[in-house]
C-alpha cells in the first residue's frame, strides 16, 4: 500500500463455513483490485477540494489505492490530513480526508459484490441493510445476503455515499434480535464467530449473516451479543495454507477494528472478521506448569 504497511497482511481463504468455523475470503490484495473488467466503470473520481479530516473512529467508505473504488473501513488514527483505516477485511492503508466517504450507504444503491472468492465483482443493487449485512440483487435476478467486507462501489456510481452525506442509521439492539451484531457458536465446536441477525424465527432460531458473508439459521442457545473488547482473548488467523490461527489479547478496539498483541510477539491491526473466539473455559484449579505454553502455540 502506498504508505504504512498493516503490520500484518493476512492471506485468507475462500469458501463457506467449515470445520474451523466461516473460512475467510482471499488476501486484500486480490480480494481490492479489479478495474473495469471486474465490475463497474472504475472511473476515476476527481476529490472534493478542503474536505475536512475525520475522526477516529469513523466509519468510512475508502478509495483503495487510488483505483476509484471504494471499500468499507474505519479510521482507527490521523496525523494531521491522513487518516489511517483498517478495511473490514483487516488490510490498512494511510489516505487523505478527500478519499474517504461516509459510511452512508443504503438501499437503491448500486455496488459490486464478489459472489465468490474465485470470481469477478459483479453488479448489484442493495435493498436492504442490517448492520455489516448487505442484502442485495444483482443484474442476473438473484437475490443473496452478503457483508460489508465484499461489498465495493465505484466513485460514480448511482445513490452512492458522498462527501457531506449523514452516516446511515444502523440498528444497535440491546439483546439479540434483528440488526444486532451476535457471537455464534459454529456448529457446537467452541469457536465463536462474528455475524449479524437479519431474521428471527417463530422457533426461535436466529437468521445470521457472518462477516465472510456465508449465512445460516442457529440456535438461540449458541447465539450471544458480540462484546469484544480490551483483555478479549481471541485467534487471529495469520497465514492461507497451512491454515494458522495464533492467539492473542485485544489491546485496543476502534469500530469493527482491533489491535491484537499476539502470543508469539507480534503486535497488528486487523478486523472482526479475521477473529474467532474461543468458549470461555470454566474455573479450574491451578496445575503445576509443565514446561508447555499455549501462549506460543497457533490456535488449530
Amino acid at each position: 500500500m502506498r504508505k504504512p504497511l498493516a503490520l500484518l497482511v493476512l492471506l485468507l481463504l475462500p469458501g463457506c463455513p467449515g470445520r474451523g468455523g466461516p473460512e475467510l475470503p482471499p488476501d486484500v490484495g486480490m480480494s481490492h483490485q479489479g478495474g473495469p473488467s471486474s465490475g463497474g466503470d472504475g472511473a476515476r473520481v476527481v476529490p472534493e477540494e478542503n474536505q475536512e479530516p475525520v475522526d477516529v473512529g469513523t466509519r468510512v467508505w475508502a478509495n483503495y489505492h487510488d483505483t476509484g473504488f471504494y471499500f468499507h473501513g474505519v479510521v482507527v488514527e490521523r496525523r494531521e490530513d491522513e487518516h489511517r483505516v483498517i478495511y473490514g477485511d483487516g488490510a490498512s492503508e494511510w489516505l487523505p480526508a478527500a478519499a474517504l466517504r461516509p459510511d452512508a450507504l443504503g438501499e437503491e444503491a448500486r455496488v459490486h459484490v464478489r459472489p465468490s472468492y474465485e470470481g469477478e465483482f459483479l453488479e448489484a443493487t442493495v435493498l436492504r441493510r442490517l448492520g455489516d449485512a448487505i442484502y442485495v440483487h444483482s443484474a442476473s435476478g438473484q437475490e443473496r445476503w452478503t457483508a460489508l467486507p465484499h461489498v465495493r462501489f465505484a466513485g460514480g456510481d448511482r445513490r452512492v455515499p458522498v462527501a457531506g452525506e449523514p452516516p446511515a442509521e444502523l440498528p444497535r439492539p440491546e439483546a439479540v434480535d434483528v440488526g444486532a451484531r451476535v457471537l455464534v457458536n459454529y456448529a457446537h465446536q467452541g469457536l465463536r464467530f462474528v455475524g449479524t441477525v437479519t431474521a428471527v424465527a417463530e422457533d426461535g432460531r436466529y437468521h445470521v449473516v457472518y462477516l465472510d458473508g456465508e449465512s445460516g439459521w442457529v440456535a438461540a442457545r449458541d447465539i450471544e451479543l458480540e462484546a469484544v473488547g480490551e483483555g478479549t482473548i481471541v485467534h487471529v488467523r495469520r497465514t492461507w495454507e497451512p491454515a494458522e490461527w495464533v492467539r492473542g489479547r485485544v489491546a485496543q478496539r476502534v469500530g469493527s477494528a482491533l489491535r491484537v498483541e499476539l502470543d508469539d510477539g507480534g503486535v497488528a491491526w486487523t478486523s472482526l472478521l479475521r477473529i474467532r473466539l474461543p468458549e470461555p473455559s470454566p474455573a479450574a484449579p491451578a496445575a503445576a506448569d509443565d514446561g508447555a505454553s499455549e501462549a506460543t502455540t497457533p490456535a488449530e
